[in-house]
């Protein structure tokens, strides 16, 4: 069974409400959000997507350089490749696009990593959690993201968020000044009592701020402090392991397997943060749960505010591993219209889908329908 073409379509999904992170504005009310999806069909007639997501503030890869990527140089590399063979696959779009001083264009990649994982269960009868080695849960947790452009307005969004049905919160620091990110925390914990609260600072600190502000965090009962640093930093991130009572999480910096493996070797990790977008598809973020696992570290998984085409793929991958609470924020941010069945029914918990393939039924009509052209 062997791909025998992809096709790439892009569409847009407008932002519910404001959504910042420590590098600037991600997403303004009403402003459009592009996705790039891809279809993957076999020789056979077997039929699989999957999504990438341009995050400018928080990537290199925009909507123009997946789109030209994809069809210019990984569509080529792949085509007529035996589908099941992911080594094969990934080998190809690494010698199209190689992995140098960055990833090598990861989030493209990842788009059609996922959609062969998804032709291939459809194909053969089988869940993509299968396929990746087995399910060690079905029902997960996910987070509302307290993400605001001012401390006050932290209380407002936690009390959302409990009346939509949540119990876990990210909290969006980095960007308020020290006492500014202390205060939205504590307004996060007066609104939301004894419930799991994360800080993500999207590599906003210094070395000092962020050995600072772990110490206040951790009078909050905040169980995660991601990606405080920016940069490899393997100095600062060991220095601030060694002193943190709260543990510390590496997700923008956490590339392959190989950067893990120096961070282990460095005592400058307490938890992994998987990502199938910044980790290429579910190939590579399998290899690097399995080396986490492996060095007795934990796990998190976070996305890229994915639909719910993404957010299946994201539960697959934590079904596979056990990983719950998820950041998984699509939900929160954009309504996800082009599927047959919506899998987020409201609320702060969400099962695994038991479909072949990814589990979810794109509406191929509405994509072709709806699908915007990218000037390139």
């Amino acid at each position: 069974m062997r791909i025998a073409g992809l096709e790439i379509f892009v569409l847009e999904f407008p932002f519910r409400s404001p959504f910042l992170i420590a590098g600037g504005v991600a997403g303004h009310p009403g402003q459009p959000s592009p996705r790039v999806l891809v279809r993957l069909e076999t020789e056979g007639g077997a039929v699989g997507w999957g999504e990438a997501t341009p995050t400018p503030r928080w990537t290199y890869e925009t909507t123009e350089t997946i789109v030209s990527t994809l069809s210019r140089y990984l569509a080529p590399a792949v085509v007529g490749l035996a589908l099941w063979d992911f080594d094969g696959l990934h080998r190809a779009m690494d010698r199209a696009i190689s992995p140098g001083v960055t990833p090598g264009s990861p989030l493209a990649k990842s788009a059609i990593d996922i959609a062969a994982h998804d032709a291939l269960g459809r194909a053969v009868g089988m869940p993509v959690y299968q396929l990746l080695g087995g399910r060690r849960r079905d029902a997960f947790d996910l987070s509302w993201m307290i993400s605001v452009s001012e401390p006050a307005g932290a209380r407002a969004l936690a009390l959302e968020g409990l009346a939509a049905g949540y119990d876990v919160f990210d909290v969006k620091v980095g960007m308020h000044g020290e006492a500014g990110d202390i205060e939205l925390v504590r307004a996060t914990r007066e609104a939301v009592g004894d419930r799991v609260i994360q800080v993500d600072a999207n590599r906003g600190y210094s070395l000092a701020a962020a050995r600072r502000q772990a110490d206040r965090f951790a009078g909050f009962g905040v169980t995660l402090f991601e990606q405080p640093l920016d940069g490899f930093n393997i100095s600062g991130y060991r220095t601030l392991c060694a002193s943190s009572p709260v543990e510390i999480g590496i997700d923008e910096s956490l590339r392959s397997v190989a950067d893990l493996i120096e961070y282990v070797r460095a005592d400058a990790i307490h938890v992994a943060v998987a990502k199938l977008q910044r980790n290429s598809g579910f190939h590579r973020s399998r290899q690097l749960c399995q080396a986490a696992e492996a060095a007795g570290l934990g796990l998190s998984l976070s996305g890229l505010t994915e639909t719910d085409l993404g957010l299946a793929a994201g539960l697959h991958l934590a079904a596979a591993f056990g990983i719950s609470p998820l950041q998984l924020n699509g939900p929160q941010y954009i309504e996800t219209n082009f599927l047959a069945q919506r899998l987020w029914r409201g609320g702060g918990r969400v099962r695994l889908p038991e479909g072949p393939g990814l589990g979810v039924e794109v509406d191929e009509v509405f994509v072709r329908k709806h699908a915007v052209e990218v000037k390139l």
